[in-house]
């Protein structure tokens, strides 16, 4: 299993968690706006979410 609380680089495993739900949270607004827009950005509308929520599953742990 991932420590999340353990350092990786400059920052723990929680803030670069938390960077990488920013991005997909990113990549959802932008497949939306293109699935409103003109139906296209499938790709993005499904990725998105779905990393968002791992993301959210994995930081909701509790620190030890």
């Amino acid at each position: 299993m991932i420590d999340i609380d353990s350092r990786y680089g400059p920052f723990s495993g929680r803030v670069w968690g938390l960077v990488i739900n920013f991005g997909a949270n990113a990549l959802a607004l932008y497949g939306l706006a293109g699935f409103l827009r003109d139906g296209t950005h499938l790709v993005h509308l499904t990725v998105g979410p779905i990393v968002t929520v791992a993301c959210v599953l994995l930081l909701a742990r509790p620190s030890s």
